[in-house]
């Protein structure tokens, strides 16, 4: 009976996870992934045929891990409240605490990190990028806009560009976190976001009512 390499495959793809978030998979050879996975290189290359196969199986490993998070925190933050922008806030609020709480010495994502490396860049791993993205871009601009019909945002902003803003400040954090080596900037970026979508969706001032003259 064949043996079933599941947990080999998973090994292999968790090293290299772990590898390409500390310096990029572009950096890492395929005997740093060998080693880090504890296998032989028969054993790596039964799974796998070269480096392009590897990158492209381990933004898809990526891809799954990353829309699992995103079911639990949206289920989550639809559960703890019915207001759709409220929903976007605890979104928000409860990501920047899972960065603050992970305890991870290398905190990034990996399509980022793909998106510089043209060497391991098709248009597979794009597409695959691309359409995980979307997945947290939707459910955002979906929420504001439900949010907008009761409480119009000031200004008439594109709300499909201020949904967009959330994966930009999130990925944008991660390269001021490596840079300034500080992963608080992530907590404090995305509740910067926070804040400015409260202001965005304030309630304006109403102007007070002078009274005529009798």
């Amino acid at each position: 009976m064949p043996r079933d390499g599941t947990k080999t495959r998973t090994k292999i793809l968790d090293a290299a996870l772990k590898l390409s978030m500390a310096r990029g998979l572009a950096a890492t050879s395929l005997d740093d992934v060998i080693a880090g996975a504890g296998i032989t290189k028969g054993s790596f290359f039964y799974h796998f045929s070269n480096k392009q196969e590897l990158a492209t199986r381990l933004v898809d490993y990526f891809a799954k891990f990353d829309q699992q998070h995103f079911e639990t925190l949206t289920e989550r933050v639809e559960n703890l409240s019915r207001d759709p922008l409220q929903q976007v806030l605890l979104l928000v609020g409860l990501v920047a605490e899972w960065f603050t709480d992970s305890g991870m010495d290398n905190p990034g994502c990996l399509f980022a990190s793909f998106c510089y490396q043209s060497d391991l860049w098709t248009e597979d791993i794009r597409k695959t990028c691309q359409r995980q993205l979307d997945v947290w871009t939707d459910w955002v601009e979906g929420k504001l806009k439900q949010g907008a019909k009761t409480n119009p945002p000031h200004g008439k902003p594109d709300i499909r560009t201020v949904a967009e803003m959330f994966n930009g400040v999130f990925e944008g954090a991660f390269v001021l976190a490596r840079t300034a080596n500080d992963p608080t900037v992530i907590n404090r970026q995305l509740k910067a976001y926070r804040d400015y979508l409260e202001l965005l969706f304030s309630t304006k001032p109403t102007k007070p009512t002078r009274r005529k003259k009798s």
